[in-house]
């Protein structure tokens, strides 16, 4: 029987078990040989039609002419039982044999330690430090040593751990598999590079290509098998690999105005992640005119904006739980050569409040950058998306007056709390344009206004009184925007 074959009913069963903790994944990338790209694309296809990326999957795999005995064997090599289940009816008796012997070979003890992993997955929540992905963290804490592979013909090898003495002895077989099992679904989609490839990517780390700076490490351009990239060397320190694993399983999140991550290394003498080369900078470089760019146009400055809400609004409405940048800033928002932004620098992002009775979580420690960090979360670590919301509104108030986010020059230092001042006396918010703008043939006071005044809105003190990212996006989207792009 071939694939396109299957009966409707066990069809669908196949897809709901498949889809579980996206052992699909494994199954297209480790077992069926499929490109990192190609599995990104069947799951991007799937979430915009809103349909099964199983079934997806098994559609592109039975137009191959794929038999059904074939796909038997496969889910034999996962040891995934139940779905060898479910296709025992439409295969030959003789694969029976298969069946029983995985079941055979599936000991007691196997079986209860992947019940606890589950269960213990499950049930961890937002601990305040890295609770969006505990699985892959929590190994690294435990001793996990990552080691170095390359691509082999454009497919994703699976990562392999070597633990250190104490993990090894409590995970030999059935334990070390269930933890590179969970590991594999995380990042097997995603191309693994080897150290030395981005070292001569890089120019050798070369100082001319070096991009910039931050909290985590450096950033290198490159070019990477004829593809221009962007390499952040993570610096060596305790935080590097969970930011890097982070990443490696927020690429699920896949938006037009979220900086996708390319691949990444493990093993060498620094953890590496590759993004795509955004080769009209950060906005922060725009803003402060670090470039050669000539200044950003009011229509410009609209899509920029306009696109961040986008992304933004992306994140906070997935299904389940929302996810929170937690540095929403001009220096992680990254201009394409057309100044299409890209939400960057996922390394502080952790899942919000689940369930519609929630409103936040309560994190152990504040991560982020002070001046675009409402007082609920600096001070009582009160974790929402509305703390998101708040970034957004100083970048707002940024990206129309062009003045820093904190300048002790100022009677009140933080940017949010000096524009609100301005607004309580009656200042005309026109007044505070960006100077490269003002008194030009390309200001625009109504502009300057409406930006000023989304931002005002967003940054107000009590979390409640703020918008939704949705709510701004159509806000927005309402907005008179010139038809005229000056630049």
């Amino acid at each position: 029987m071939y694939i396109y074959e299957l009966p409707f009913e066990i069809n669908k069963e196949l897809c709901r078990l498949l889809d579980i903790e996206d052992y699909w994944k494994e199954l297209a990338g480790n077992w069926m040989k499929y490109s990192a790209f190609d599995v990104n694309d069947m799951e991007q296809t799937a979430r915009r039609n809103t349909t099964s990326p199983t079934n997806h999957l098994l559609t592109r795999w039975g137009q191959l002419n794929h038999r059904v005995e074939e796909l038997f064997i496969l889910l034999y090599k996962m040891k995934h039982m139940p779905a060898l289940n479910c296709l025992k009816p439409v295969v030959n008796s003789d694969f029976h044999k298969l069946l029983s012997k995985s079941r055979n070979s599936c000991s007691t003890k196997e079986r209860k330690t992947s019940y606890e992993n589950s269960n213990k997955k499950s049930s961890l929540k937002t601990d305040g430090n890295f609770g969006s992905i505990p699985l892959p963290v929590m190994l690294i804490e435990k001793g996990g040593v990552p080691t170095t592979s390359r691509i082999q013909n454009g497919n994703s090898p699976s990562p392999n751990y070597e633990t250190s003495t104490d993990i090894s002895k409590s995970s030999t077989q059935g334990g070390k598999d269930n933890e590179d099992d969970e590991i594999l679904k995380n990042v097997s989609a995603i191309p693994r590079m080897s150290y030395e490839e981005l070292r001569e990517a890089t120019g050798n780390w070369a100082d001319r290509n070096l991009l910039g700076r931050g909290g985590f490490g450096q950033v290198f351009k490159g070019e990477w098998k004829h593809l221009p990239v962007a390499v952040k060397r993570l610096r060596d320190n305790n935080d590097r690999n969970k930011e890097l694993i982070r990443e490696m399983c927020l690429n699920q999140y896949r938006h037009d105005n979220i900086l996708p991550l390319y691949g990444y290394s493990l093993g060498g003498p620094e953890a590496c992640l590759v993004y795509q080369l955004m080769g009209g900078g950060s906005l922060e470089q725009r803003l402060r005119g670090k470039t050669h760019h000539p200044p950003l146009s009011w229509v410009q400055r609209y899509n920029i904006v306009h696109g961040v809400a986008r992304g933004l609004q992306f994140l906070h409405t997935m299904e389940g739980t929302p996810l929170i940048h937690g540095d929403i800033k001009p220096a992680n928002i990254l201009l394409d050569t057309c100044l299409m932004p890209k939400i960057g620098d996922f390394g502080l992002a952790r899942k919000g409040p689940y369930g519609d009775d929630r409103t936040h979580v309560k994190v152990s420690k504040v991560f982020g950058t002070k001046p675009y960090l409402p007082d609920e979360y600096l001070r009582a670590r009160s974790l929402s998306p509305a703390v998101d919301v708040f970034s957004y509104g100083v970048v707002m108030l940024e990206v129309a007056t062009a003045l820093p986010p904190s300048d002790k020059c100022r009677p009140e230092q933080l940017l949010s709390m000096y524009i609100h001042q301005l607004f309580n006396q009656g200042i005309d918010m026109a007044t505070l344009e960006d100077p490269v703008l003002r008194g030009t043939a390309h200001s625009n006071p109504a502009m300057c206004r409406a930006f000023i005044a989304i931002g005002l809105h967003c940054t107000k003190f009590m979390r409640h009184h703020r918008p939704s990212m949705l709510e701004v996006y159509k806000q927005l989207n309402d907005m008179d925007v010139p038809a005229i792009n000056y630049t």
